[in-house]
């Protein structure tokens, strides 16, 4: 009888060891496949912010997401979607649930999870960056994975560790000193460990950008003279649109690309003197105005943090500072909205 039992009790086992394993290793995804699963990860790579239709046919650009995929994440790059891809493509596609602790921002939320501020206001329906001790917050995956809208390869984010300073750091990632503190508007070089940092690399940076917060460095470090918006000129004393931000600096001070692209003006501009437009893609421009030196030409491909003019006061201007202008389609946007 206890013979008998001890049997059932193993043939249970068995089948149970079976059926997991059946269910773990069922996945196995690859090219000219069609159908629903594919489909159904084709969504999850769109919502991820990778670029792909969800037809259902696992063609060679499905294909070639897969292994960017796998090589963003440490996976083995073969292009097929076996158990352990599929495994993160569905933890990456569930949006997180967090309660909001004493000290969090929604900056800090965001950095910790890989997601975008702006992503997580919209799904909670915040009408601002005000959060209160206690409250559950959905947390958004979407770029998770190193998809193209929010992962891109020319930002990080480090946690510092003990014994890291700037200069260590800037080098590990190929940067500047300069590009960090601009990236994470740090008034010094002093760090704590466990600080998360933004960290903009010089190199690989010829993806295009995406307009989110924390998606440009500073151009220059200074206090902001005049904002965004409505404001009565102070030479022409007339109520007028300020389409960017002054920021007063000392004269010659080196003004740095926001970020990767290519310098399409170069020269006096009315108005704003000598000014530096840089096209960064996807319809996405930057101006910098009434410089006393330009360090740039038309043509030139920039990466971000490259000094590209010294501060000046040419043009319509009543003192040193850099006026900061950011396009969308050639429409006006304010750059604080998109700046650390």
């Amino acid at each position: 009888m206890v013979a008998k039992k001890k049997l059932i009790i193993f043939i249970m086992l068995i089948a149970i060891l079976v059926l997991s394993t059946t269910a773990t290793f069922a996945i196995k995804l690859e090219i000219n496949d069609r159908g629903e699963d594919v489909k159904k990860v084709q969504s999850i790579f769109n919502n991820l912010g990778y670029e792909i239709d969800a037809d259902g046919i696992f063609g060679q650009n499905t294909k070639n997401i897969v292994m960017k995929f796998q090589e963003n994440n440490g996976l083995k790059v073969d292009g097929i979607v076996g158990n352990n891809t599929y495994q993160l493509l569905e933890e990456l596609a569930t949006d997180v649930y967090y309660k909001v602790k004493q000290g969090d921002t929604l900056s800090e939320i965001a950095l910790d999870h890989h997601s975008d501020i702006e992503a997580i206001k919209e799904e909670n329906k915040l009408t601002s960056n005000r959060i209160k001790i206690g409250q559950k917050l959905i947390i958004p995956r979407v770029g998770r994975g190193g998809g193209e809208d929010h992962s891109v390869k020319n930002q990080l984010v480090h946690a510092v560790q003990s014994g890291d300073s700037l200069s260590v750091i800037a080098k590990r990632y190929g940067t500047s000193i300069v590009n960090i503190k601009l990236a994470n508007n740090l008034k010094t070089n002093r760090i704590y460990v466990d600080q998360k940092l933004i960290i903009k690399e010089m190199r690989n940076s010829n993806q295009p950008i995406r307009l989110a917060k924390g998606a440009f460095i500073w151009p220059v470090m200074g206090r902001i003279s005049s904002y965004f918006g409505w404001r009565t000129h102070p030479i022409k004393r007339s109520r007028e649109f300020h389409n960017g931000l002054d920021i007063a600096v000392p004269y010659g001070t080196s003004i740095k690309a926001v970020a990767s692209g290519t310098v399409t003006h170069s020269g006096w501009m009315s108005g704003f003197g000598r000014t530096v437009i840089v096209d960064h893609g996807r319809g996405i421009k930057t101006l910098y105005a009434h410089n006393t030196r330009l360090l740039v030409r038309k043509g030139l491909k920039v990466h971000v943090g490259q000094d590209i003019a010294l501060a000046g006061s040419t043009g319509l201007s009543t003192g040193t500072h850099l006026h900061f202008g950011l396009l969308s389609n050639d429409n006006p946007v304010n750059p604080l909205n998109y700046l650390p």
